[in-house]
């Protein structure tokens, strides 16, 4: 007979099936893995993550569209001058 306890001592990483997600920008294609944690949407790829309340949403369209959005907020960061103090 297995534990009730069995899974609550299972890493978080176990607990959420993850999948794959991409977009293409500029004729560049990214990636990255997305999973929901309740009604939070995650999306983590190597150059960070974000998260939305998934809502009425279907988790690959919006997974989607986090990636796109946290890859173009990178790039405009990474283009932006750091601001003089």
């Amino acid at each position: 007979m297995r534990s009730v306890l069995g899974n609550i001592s299972a890493p978080a990483h176990r607990r959420h099936e993850r999948h794959s997600v991409s977009c293409e920008i500029d004729g560049e294609v990214f990636s990255g893995y997305y999973w929901v944690a309740g009604m939070i949407l995650v999306v983590s790829t190597a150059m960070g993550g974000t998260s939305r309340q998934l809502g009425n949403r279907q988790a690959d369209d919006l997974a989607k569209e986090l990636l796109r959005d946290l890859l173009l907020a990178n790039r405009e960061r990474a283009t932006t001058p750091p601001a003089e103090a």
